[in-house]
């Protein structure tokens, strides 16, 4: 088994060694405590270098199906009415409101 010799003439010092300098930041602590995940498909679709941050973040929750539709709204109010604003022929559904609502095809 080998061993390690410290050495004695040098001061002690402290290292984070989740940096590459070895100096703690609060940049390298929360990418230490984060854990990776991989990119998803449409990643680059939605956050690409010139996106307007509010258009990337409501493309966003368009994926990943939660913008807040009449149906999802009713959830938490039962008394809400789901009947389509725009067309008033079906509920408001995200797949209703996305494609096939008669006016968002227009659009």
């Amino acid at each position: 088994m080998p061993s390690y010799n410290p050495n004695s003439t040098l001061d002690d010092r402290i290292l984070w060694l989740p940096s590459s300098n070895g100096i703690y930041s609060a940049a390298s602590a929360m990418k230490s405590l984060r854990t990776p995940h991989p990119l998803v498909s449409w990643y680059k679709i939605v956050w690409f270098p010139q996106n307007i941050l509010r258009m990337g973040f409501i493309l966003w929750l368009a994926i990943k199906g939660r913008l807040s539709t009449l149906d999802r709204v009713q959830r938490y109010d039962p008394q809400v009415v789901t009947t389509c604003v725009l067309c008033n022929s079906q509920a408001e559904t995200h797949a209703h409101l996305f494609f096939e609502c008669f006016y968002s095809k227009v659009i």
